[in-house]
């Protein structure tokens, strides 16, 4: 609706942004839905009427909101969701709903009860929940858990008096792409989105309620949001841009495969003809023959896909693609076995029937039935008969733009600055590689920005401004080496040495333990690093340290939910848990969320109590026709402080390696032969 919530919900696999302005406030609103039954959103709000210390308009707030939705099958029932609103910020947005939405032929109808900043001066009503408990009836004013924000006021939900609510949307226009919007105004704007520090003179025209009905216009801009212009409380415009996607389906619809397979002619003994043959169709189709190894009927061959993630989609072609070419050479095949090669190591083998990849009626359901996915030794590909020669060292170049951000500070929302950097990875061999990315700033505005690190603890973090003014010319992000290498089967090792990322260089150790028939793997990591001086070049600061840590990663693939759990000592010397809920789709998308627990205090720690933040990974085959490996990763923290703070490190062994077991290959049979 305009100001009210409703019982409903963007698709799964969305993520929106949505920017409301008004002639007292801005309102900045990220908000994503990983399941058709759960939304999330953190938003910044600006008011420009509260003070800031003795400045008008500086006011900055932020906080999350999350909302539980059920839709039942049946059109006659109403859909239904419970939301709490800036549950751990604040409290200027804090209020609690049950909302219900009915969709009739010509309009939808959406009524509820709220609490908190949900009631105004009019039509409140004595808490139905009393009648389950009398600490219902009244809600305390500053939550106990208020002290250094960041904290669930769990004291205070559904608690005091409520508010009936409600509201209709009628659609109108061509394909119904506009539609009217009414809604009640329950709120009273000196609790609602207030107090800041304070109101200043402004205030009281400006938050001043004429209406006790809001109404408003929206356009909807296909399956990308929408637009709408609202009139509210009887005396302001409100403008509001929704824009966003879901990525459930891609935007772009993908090419079929049709692989490009040319019979050559290499003269060669029959069996070298068909491996030569094998290696160029292979290659012609970006899918880069390893190894081969042809006995009796059965083939055997390892892959590196340029551009392909799923272990069933690159299987499936490589499959595919050596099936034609043994028909070319007169070959006859009963098993086709396909293993991919990563980092040295074959993660997977999956064996296709020959005569399920050649047939197109055969249900893939009884292909997947039919084929075997094994548990093999990694290195089972270097006694293959047929090794091409890879031509190491393999250098790979790219110049790109460098965009550099810092965001969410109450004298400026966002500081910024541009520049181009130079992205270097050689490959050596199969297990060692050297990565470097070198930035030069062309143009900031992070000097008009007070470093601050205001910190008890030892300023590993919260001295980032700094660097962020003193690399403003040439500047290295990240030069380190990695060697990574499977120990046995399911056991891989990583030891990483080098300037590893902007604030800290030295070496990282870490081995990983990822069972074929699992969804638990275990990795244990350990790092000796150093502090590094603010240009961003090569000297060092005196401080340095060691952390470690147990990390634990769980998924369960029938919900997409990765779990992971990490305890050990963080890079302020603070030990503890950090606590990591996702969901990843085997398209690649992924959203969720972390927090952190150390024993540093709520008091130590600073504003916020303890570290926690959101992220989102967007793959690049939603936006375009050909596959990518590439994709597009967002996080952002709600405070950077020192407590909790982890080395950033590129390759952490506990995110590689998917495709690795049986259920992260199973969950991909939808991208069979695609």
């Amino acid at each position: 609706m305009i100001k009210i919530p409703s019982a409903e919900a963007k698709k799964e696999q969305s993520v929106y942004f949505t920017s409301t302005k008004s002639n007292f406030d801005k309102l900045g609103i990220l908000t994503v839905t990983p399941f058709d039954w759960f939304e999330a959103s953190y938003y910044y709000y600006r008011p420009d009427d509260l003070m800031w210390g003795a400045a008008q308009g500086k006011y900055l707030d932020k906080g999350f909101n999350f909302k539980l939705l059920y839709s039942p099958n049946n059109d006659a029932l109403p859909k239904i969701a419970i939301g709490l609103d800036d549950f751990a910020g604040t409290g200027q947005f804090s209020k609690e709903y049950i909302v219900s939405t009915y969709g009739f032929e010509k309009f939808k109808l959406t009524t509820g009860i709220g609490w908190g900043k949900f009631v105004g001066k009019k039509n409140t009503i004595r808490n139905p929940l009393g009648s389950i408990s009398n600490s219902f009836y009244s809600r305390p004013e500053t939550s106990k858990n208020y002290d250094r924000g960041g904290q669930l006021s769990y004291d205070k939900l559904f608690k005091g008096e409520a508010v009936i609510f409600g509201g209709i949307e009628i659609p109108f226009g061509k394909n119904s792409n506009y539609s009217l919007k009414i809604e009640s105004n329950p709120f009273d704007y000196f609790k609602f989105s207030c107090c800041g520090e304070g109101i200043s003179s402004d205030s009281i025209d400006l938050r001043k309620s004429d209406a006790n009905f809001n109404y408003g216009i929206s356009y909807k801009i296909g399956e990308f949001g929408n637009i709408d212009l609202s009139y509210i409380k009887g005396n302001t415009l409100n403008l509001s841009i929704s824009i966003g996607f879901s990525s459930k389906s891609p935007l772009r619809k993908k090419r079929n495969f049709e692989p490009e397979i040319k019979n050559n002619e290499f003269n060669q003994n029959k069996q070298n003809e068909f491996y030569y043959d094998l290696l160029d169709n292979l290659n012609r189709n970006k899918i880069y023959l390893q190894t081969a190894d042809l006995k009796q009927n059965n083939l055997s061959i390892t892959v590196d896909p340029a551009d392909l993630v799923n272990p069933i989609q690159y299987s499936s072609r490589a499959a595919f693609i050596a099936s034609e070419v043994a028909y070319f050479n007169q070959v006859n095949l009963t098993y086709i076995d396909i293993g991919y090669i990563t980092r040295g190591a074959e993660i997977n083998n999956i064996s296709y029937k020959n005569s399920d990849i050649q047939s197109n009626k055969t249900p893939v359901a009884l292909i997947k039935k039919r084929t075997v996915i094994k548990n093999i030794d990694p290195n089972n590909y270097r006694s293959d008969e047929f090794r091409p020669r890879v031509n190491f060292p393999v250098i790979l170049n790219s110049i790109d733009p460098d965009i550099r951000t810092h965001v969410g500070s109450p004298e400026r929302f966002l500081f910024y600055g541009f520049g181009i950097k130079l992205s270097s990875e050689v490959q050596f061999n199969r297990n060692l590689t050297f990565k470097g990315v070198v930035g030069q700033s062309l143009y900031d505005n992070f000097d008009q920005k007070i470093s601050c690190p205001c910190s008890q603890l030892e300023n590993v973090r919260t001295e980032i401004v700094s660097y962020l003014q003193k690399s403003d010319e040439l500047y290295i992000k990240n030069l380190q080496l990695d060697y990574i290498k499977p120990i046995k089967k399911n056991i891989y090792g990583r030891i990483s040495g080098g300037y590893l990322e902007e604030m800290y260089g030295g070496i990282s150790s870490e081995i990983l333990y990822k069972p074929f028939d699992s969804n638990l793997a275990i990795s244990i990591e350990l790092n000796n690093i150093r502090k590094r001086e603010y240009d961003g070049r090569f000297k060092f600061k005196n401080f340095k340290t060691m952390t470690y840590h147990l990390n634990t990663a769980f998924y369960e693939q029938n919900t997409n939910i990765l779990l992971k759990w990490s305890y050990g000592k963080y890079l302020a010397g603070d030990e503890g848990y950090t606590l990591d809920i996702s969901r990843r789709m085997p398209s690649g998308w992924q959203a969720g969320f972390y927090f952190t627990r150390t024993n540093v205090s709520a008091e130590q720690f600073g504003e916020g109590s303890f570290d926690k933040a959101f992220y989102f990974k967007i793959p690049f085959n939603v936006f375009q026709k050909e596959y990518s490996k590439n994709s597009i990763n967002f996080g952002l923290k709600t405070m950077t402080r020192d407590g909790g703070q982890k080395l950033v490190i590129e390759n952490r062994l506990i995110d590689s390696f998917y495709g690795a077991t049986k259920n992260e290959i199973n969950e991909n049979w939808l991208n069979y032969l695609k």
